[in-house]
């Protein structure tokens, strides 16, 4: 299944994928998650990945902070490092660029998660890239009842959404996916 959802994503043609980046940033502007004073992370986009840079440039225009993961040493819990004019970059694990230095922000200080992912389906679950990374680092969010912070939202195109996945205990539930075409909803409980 992940490889035919990769393919399907990689042969989206270019203006395709840029309507949906930019429909998606308006998305999020007007679901009120780009609002000034927010921490919140979003990612680089690694291969044919819905890419978030439209949404960070407005996020960052409009004075939000934004921050991006760091994969640790050892481990599986992410840190979220500030994206400013004085990062250095290296090549992290996985080939994806990240910042070497700069103010780092605990995942419980996260307004907002943008994250990026394989397949979803009409249940908000996520079929990330297969790392455990994101599962790890807000499990503290399956203890909660009330209280869901950071709000996860999984950025994707329309191709990516499946009938059904089969999840896990530990995989994350997202409280929205936006694809550009369409805001899904985690439906109230």
């Amino acid at each position: 299944a992940r490889r035919a959802i990769r393919r399907a994503r990689a042969l989206l043609p270019p203006h395709e994928r840029h309507a949906a980046e930019l429909a998606v940033a308006t998305m999020a502007k007007q679901l009120g998650l780009l609002r000034r004073g927010l921490k919140i992370a979003a990612y680089i986009p690694a291969g044919s990945e819905f890419s978030p840079w439209i949404l960070i440039l407005r996020a960052l225009l409009g004075g939000v902070d934004v921050y991006l993961p760091k994969v640790p040493k050892r481990g599986r819990k992410l840190n979220f490092v500030r994206l400013d004019s004085k990062n250095r970059w290296k090549l992290g694990p996985q080939n994806i660029l990240e910042p070497l230095n700069g103010e780092i922000c605990s995942p419980r200080d996260l307004d907002i998660v943008f994250l990026p992912l394989l397949g979803f389906d009409s249940n908000l679950a996520r079929l990330g890239q297969g790392g455990g990374y994101y599962d790890c680092t807000f499990e503290f969010r399956r203890w909660r009842r009330k209280w869901k912070k950071p709000r996860l939202v999984g950025l994707a195109f329309d191709a990516q959404h499946l009938e059904q996945l089969p999840v896990d205990i530990w995989d994350l539930r997202l409280d929205y996916i936006l694809t550009g075409k369409k805001i899904w909803r985690q439906a109230a409980a």
